[in-house]
């Protein structure tokens, strides 16, 4: 059988594969499905030619293996393969004729999950009529969707299937033009009902379609024009839509019920109900309608005022001043000061603008209660509480190395390593039995595609140390060979992939494709070649607080295992030590630098911990010096380095103050404002001793990794981001979800880092806390919280920045205030002082008023009123030039009398 089959498919008789599967039992079709999945991985491996690629079979043969697969595979085996069978109508019904699977009706019904299939809706109808598939109402609702033709042919179409499009659409219907005007026909000619369907486009908004999908019944009711009666008779679907985690659909409902307010059935007590909600809503237009809504109940309807105005405190939860002021105005208008009324305000009070407080006299205390200032506490770098794990035997390896191979950019793997360091070699006949678990998850870690570059070089040294001990102990550790043989076969296929890096062999052989990975790769061979000769003297850049952080103490004591056995450290080792080293509080390790240390080890430690204002001694390892005085004291240039030869390094490296600026375009661009940073090009120089910085700062191919990299730099992190910058953020639209995933893991490893901002520090910040991502900003205002928390924020600098930015509107201010209200305002008395300082600052660049200049300005003045402040003087005369401004008016005109 295996060889007729092989002889089909190598000679392409695609017209003998049915007649000979049809000769077959049920039983040899099954003895089939190890030879056809063999052949299938044959004909599918790439051939790559000079310019472009395919695959080693030709159409035939691989319409052979469809077909075979469909044939003798059970579903599981077949997977989801909903298009190359049915690409071919004809050959397809021919097999159904006489080998319909018996899984063929499940595999159907579960294409709604598929993103293309080569069937449709009027090919289930047939496999239905002929008995194949037993089709489930999300199969036909979908399939339908995405069928907007032949609707009278089958008369359950209309009657039955139409309403199962209804609760079980597809995510392209908003995409298929022809619905809406067909829709509409069917309506008017009554083939289906109306006001069936006006509900079920109401239903749609809590059934958890997609934004779109939602949207489209939305429309799709809109544009129905409901009259007041059907309105009325949805009254009750209406209302329940207004628990829709969609804003298209609360906002759709919302403004139908304004059209039915008036009425005598409107439901007053069930809208309150729902208002709290509404009003809570980070939507403003959400929250206005509802507000506008609420107003007409009030105008139109003589009702218990007690109930809505209760709901209505909900409100003063936003600090946008129109919304405070509409709804105060509203309370004022029409509810007694009742005390339920002053007990449901009493919540928000602290929340009450300074502006809106006079209005609410009768119902709140006019002054708000003073905030209390936080007491500054000094973060500090190296504490028991962020002190990592220290491994104790060799099991508690085993069982932290798949850790640190799901998490490879973190401690964990440095636990790993200073675990691995001190126990590979206390290994006996019992404990080996461990390392097969941790083989078996390096290899199917190592086998993907996709593996972060320090995963490779961990999970190559487990492989490697595995099969170290496969020689050593080869009876309990028989499975290793087998899992390795498997792990090196998958290898071998993609090594005809020209741009594929070798994972598996020694260790030296793993492909290395930037300067950044090479020197992970040094450190990887250094590390492993430890492993494998026993030598326990500890590695130096092993972290020992979370993040990144090494003690300062930790390093002399390391350095003194060095020198007691008169070892050199590996270059690249000492440097990231030196990089990592927390430089926060010394004072300790000075002391044990000048009892333990001596020679170069003193001179060297003495003068990084800031002991010694100037470089002294012998500098017998010019590596190891320039990165402690760059690590340092970045912004200085110490005479006694020239000689060292790295003058040819730019020195925007070693500083990290780089030139930027904001550039208007003068809006007929593209990108119509841009943020430009210039980076120099380097190219790794060849020397001696490289610093690890050129390695970091040379041409790149992967920018994914530099948030973990940043994490080699915690001192001088400028050069992360000023690469994130340069290629993230040069653009405040940028949508793409690569950009945004690099933006928020570099901004979540600044907030990990916890050190002061240097100018590029602050440029980040505060070109983040403009993003589009609301995620991202709002780990801009954390970052700023601690910092002005531990007074270690300086205001006016982040302030400029932010500035400069939105002098040219380089993003929308609204995502600045909606940041400013929603994290940072009334948080302490301190953060007030410290946000007074920082819109002072974004003012002071500011020259002609910007779209939604306005708004910040309420933010200011409400600043100031909680501060008992006046505004800035230079900002007074800019003041009274934006008043001549017709929107500003009033709000420069408060801020004036100030």
């Amino acid at each position: 059988m295996k060889e007729r089959l092989y002889e089909i498919l190598n000679e392409e008789k695609i017209h003998e594969i049915i007649p000979f599967l049809k000769e077959l039992s049920n039983e040899e079709r099954k003895t089939l499905v190890p030879s056809i999945k063999k052949m299938d991985r044959e004909i599918s491996k790439i051939v790559m030619t000079k310019n472009s690629y395919h695959t080693a079979g030709s159409v035939n043969q691989h319409s052979i293996i469809d077909i075979a697969s469909f044939v003798c595979m059970d579903k599981k085996n077949f997977g989801k393969n909903y298009w190359s069978l049915f690409r071919n109508a004809e050959q397809t019904e021919q097999i159904l004729e006489w080998g319909c699977p018996e899984w063929f009706s499940d595999f159907i019904n579960e294409s709604v999950e598929a993103e293309f299939t080569a069937f449709n809706y009027k090919d289930i109808l047939g496999w239905t009529e002929k008995g194949y598939v037993q089709p489930k109402p999300e199969l036909l609702g979908h399939h339908l969707s995405n069928y907007p033709a032949e609707l009278d042919r089958h008369p359950e179409t209309l009657n039955i299937h139409f309403w199962y499009l209804c609760e079980y659409p597809s995510k392209s219907l908003p995409f298929r033009k022809e619905w809406f005007p067909i829709v509409q026909k069917l309506i008017a000619e009554k083939k289906i009902e109306r006001k069936r369907f006006l509900k079920e486009c109401l239903l749609a908004s809590n059934r958890n379609f997609n934004k779109n999908v939602t949207g489209w019944f939305m429309d799709a009711f809109t544009s129905l024009k409901p009259t007041e009666e059907e309105l009325t008779e949805l009254q009750d679907d209406l209302l329940a839509g207004l628990a829709s985690s969609q804003s298209k659909a609360v906002n759709t409902i919302l403004s139908h019920l304004k059209k039915i307010v008036g009425v005598p059935d409107f439901k007053n007590d069930e809208f309150s109900h729902y208002l709290p909600n509404l009003l809570s809503s980070e939507v403003k237009t959400v929250v206005v309608s509802s507000l506008v809504l609420t107003e007409k109940i009030f105008q139109r309807k003589k009702i218990d005022p007690e109930m809505l105005g209760m709901a209505l405190s909900t409100a003063f939860v936003s600090k946008d001043d129109g919304i405070q002021s509409k709804a105060a105005k509203i309370i004022l208008k029409y509810i007694p000061a009742s005390e339920n009324m002053i007990e449901a305000l009493s919540h928000y009070s602290d929340n009450i603008l300074t502006n809106v407080r006079p209005l609410l006299v009768k119902y709140i205390e006019e002054t708000q209660p003073e905030l209390v200032a936080i007491a500054s506490e000094k973060l500090s770098l190296t504490t028991e509480e962020n002190a990592v794990k220290v491994l104790q035997n060799f099991e508690d390896l085993m069982f932290y190395l798949p850790v640190a191979m799901d998490d490879p950019y973190s401690q964990h793997c440095d636990i790993a390593l200073a675990g691995f360091i001190r126990f590979a070699g206390d290994v006996n006949a019992e404990s080996v039995k461990l390392i097969e678990p941790v083989f078996l998850k390096a290899c199917k870690t190592i086998s993907k595609w996709e593996v972060p570059y320090l995963n490779v070089l961990l999970c190559n040294a487990i492989i490697n140390y595995g099969l170290d001990l496969m020689e050593k102990y080869p009876v309990p550790l028989k499975n290793l060979e087998k899992i390795y043989h498997k792990t090196k076969e998958e290898e071998a296929a993609r090594e005809s992939y020209s741009n594929y890096q070798k994972k598996l062999g020694p260790i030296e052989n793993v492909g290395a494709d930037c300067p950044a990975r090479i020197a992970f790769k040094e450190l990887a061979i250094y590390t492993y070649e430890k492993i494998k000769s026993g030598d326990k003297i500890p590695l130096l850049f092993t972290v020992t607080h979370a993040p990144c952080w090494i003690s300062p103490v930790t390093l002399v004591e390391r350095l003194e295992s060095y020198q007691n056995n008169n070892i050199i450290p590996h270059h690249l080792d000492i440097q990231l030590a030196l990089q990592r080293c927390a430089l926060d509080n010394t004072s300790e390790a000075i002391a044990e630098t000048e009892k333990r240390l001596k020679g170069e080890y003193k001179e060297l430690l003495l003068f990084f911990f800031g002991k010694n204002a100037k470089p002294e001694g012998k500098f017998e390892h010019p590596s190891w010096w320039m990165t402690a005085g760059i690590t340092r004291s970045p912004e200085t240039v110490f005479e006694e380095f020239s000689s060292f030869g790295y003058d040819d390094i730019p020195v925007e490296f070693f500083s990290g103050a780089y030139k930027w600026k904001t550039i208007d375009n003068k809006k007929n661009s593209y990108y119509p404002v841009d943020l430009k940073i210039v980076i120099p090009k380097y190219h790794l120089a060849k020397r001696k001793e490289p610093l690890f910085v050129e390695y970091f700062v040379a041409e790149q191919k992967e920018l994914i990794e530099i948030p973990a990299l940043m994490l080699c730099f915690p001192n001088t992190p400028a050069n992360a981001l000023a690469k994130v910058i340069k290629h993230c953020l040069f653009f405040s639209g940028i949508a793409e979800v690569y950009e945004r995933s690099l933006v928020l893991n570099t901004a979540n490893a600044l907030y990990q880092i916890k050190k002061p901002l240097d100018e590029i520090g602050y440029l980040f910040l505060g070109t983040i806390f403009l993003d589009s991502d609301k995620t991202i900003r709002g780990t801009a205002a954390e970052i700023w919280l601690e910092h002005v928390s531990s007074q270690t924020m300086d205001n006016a600098w982040l302030g400029r920045v932010i500035g400069l930015h939105e002098k040219l509107e380089w993003a929308p201010v609204k995502r600045l205030t909606d940041l400013i209200q929603q994290h940072m305002l009334n948080v302490s008395k301190n953060h007030n002082i410290a946000l007074e300082e920082l819109i002072s600052n974004i003012l002071l660049q500011m020259d002609a008023p910007v779209t939604n200049l306005k708004k910040i300005l309420e933010i200011y003045h409400e600043v100031l009123a909680l501060n008992h402040s006046e505004a800035h003087k230079e900002i007074i005369g800019k003041l009274n030039s934006w008043k001549e401004n017709s929107s500003l008016k009033k709000i420069c005109s408060l801020l004036l009398k100030k």
